[in-house]
């Protein structure tokens, strides 16, 4: 009894020594909870409580065309944009913006669609008021060239397509029948219809049901999913999320060893003696960044790698890098080097194990919530989707995303480099000042 009295003693002296990482053990798990409620919020929500960004180039300026708009923006689940600085939306900005990334999909109304429309209720008017001895409406044959586009970036989630599809389909759906009950009141069938209501009923051959179809198919949807080059065309599904997500976030957590070693280092004495050596201070952090980097690049080919051959081998999809495959180079050299230098930074920031290694481990966790690896940020919340841009993660997905989903080259990939790059940079100068100061300090 003594012996377990004198180890609870002794261990609560050493935990007294370091409260900072005691603390940590508590604290960086509630910022997990808060981030993660925040996260999963979405995904937890039906579809009904979500709104969707929607572009909307409207080349028709028609009664359906407006009948349209209208029943999007009376649901209360679109956000409908028509104009971007003041000026309608084309159909080539509408392209350009989805293959961006910009928005996630947009509808394309083409020049005729109502005139389309009320052809086809005249055509079933007329079918109509022949079997009642009435007049007739001007018409022409069906055209089956004549779509409303609905075009998607490839990122977009299946459900997410589904949903505004179906959406769209029910508008068209009730303004075909409005615009048909509008036709027949006009030709006077229905008071016609419900004196000859015997008739028709003695008569069901003559019914034209098969005609009455035909308003149905006068304007059809056509889906679209934008992916540059079409022999490279991919959208999302498990594989390309999943294989991309799971390979950054185990870059990242290159932070465990990285940390680990720089404070064994420092408690063994050999970093004092690196910083005896003139100038070697940065030669050896820059060493041990080149040399992190490379096996991070090396487990995100692997990953890859994975995704490409041994997934079908499990009846999955295989991975599809897109048409620049070879931008994914410089593109996991950046992730690479901004996961190192997260490590040697959370190594050089903290003094001992308890507190870096709670730290590292868990905000990867939190990064990589924010970030869109857990769940995709195109379904958070607009505050939580400009939060999770402070996420490396967010911009080393998104970048692969546009590569392997969009087909980008490397000048789309640019930006996001270029905010990886900013990230190492800022983490590798605060790194080196820290452990030049904790050196003076110890001098």
């Amino acid at each position: 009894m003594r012996k377990i009295l004198a180890t609870i003693k002794k261990e609560w002296i050493l935990t007294r020594r370091d409260v900072a990482g005691f603390m940590l053990l508590f604290l960086m798990p509630a910022v997990l909870i808060v981030v993660m409620a925040m996260v999963q919020d979405a995904p937890f929500k039906d579809y009904q409580e979500m709104r969707f960004e929607l572009l909307i180039a409207d080349h028709d300026n028609g009664s359906i065309a407006q009948s349209i708009k209208q029943g999007l923006k009376e649901s209360g689940n679109f956000h409908v944009t028509e104009r971007i600085d003041g000026k309608p939306v084309t159909e080539e900005q509408l392209k350009r913006l989805l293959q961006k990334g910009d928005y996630k999909v947009g509808i394309v109304i083409p020049k005729g669609a109502t005139a389309e429309m009320v052809n086809a209720a005249n055509l079933v008017a007329n079918s109509v008021s022949e079997k009642l001895g009435l007049g007739s409406m001007p018409s022409r044959e069906i055209r089956d060239s004549l779509y409303i586009r609905m075009y998607f970036d490839p990122v977009t989630k299946p459900t997410y397509r589904m949903s505004v599809s179906f959406a769209l389909d029910k508008l068209i759906t009730f303004s075909s029948s409005k615009v048909l009950v509008e036709r027949l009141s006009k030709m006077g069938i229905a008071a016609a219809d419900t004196t000859n209501d015997s008739a028709a009923v003695t008569t069901p051959e003559k019914q034209p049901t098969e005609n009455f179809e035909k308003i149905f198919k006068g304007l059809g949807i056509k889906e679209h999913v934008l992916s540059g080059k079409a022999e490279h065309g991919s959208f999302i599904n498990s594989v390309q999320h999943n294989v991309p997500a799971w390979a950054i976030f185990g870059m990242f957590f290159i932070v465990i060893p990285i940390c680990g070693h720089l404070i064994r280092e420092r408690e063994e004495g050999s970093a004092v003696r690196v910083e005896l050596i003139p100038g070697a201070r940065r030669m050896v952090a820059l060493g041990k960044i080149f040399f992190y980097t490379i096996v991070c690049t090396v487990q995100f080919a692997l990953m890859f790698c994975v995704g490409i051959w041994l997934l079908p081998m499990l009846s999955l999809p295989a991975l599809q890098l897109g048409a620049h495959a070879w931008v994914l180079i410089p593109v996991a050299i950046a992730i690479a080097v901004a996961a190192t230098s997260y490590g040697y930074f959370v190594g050089a920031v903290f003094k001992t194990t308890n507190q870096a290694m709670p730290f590292g481990a868990i905000s990867i966790v939190i990064l990589s919530a924010m970030g869109g690896i857990w769940v995709p940020a195109d379904i958070f919340s607009p505050a939580m989707q400009k939060l999770a841009m402070l996420s490396p993660l967010y911009w080393a997905l998104d970048g692969v995303n546009h590569i392997t989903l969009r087909n980008g080259d490397l000048w789309d990939v640019l930006p996001h480099i270029g905010v990886l790059a900013g990230f190492s940079t800022i983490l590798f100068i605060i790194s080196t000042h820290r452990n030049k100061k904790r050196v003076r300090s110890i001098q």
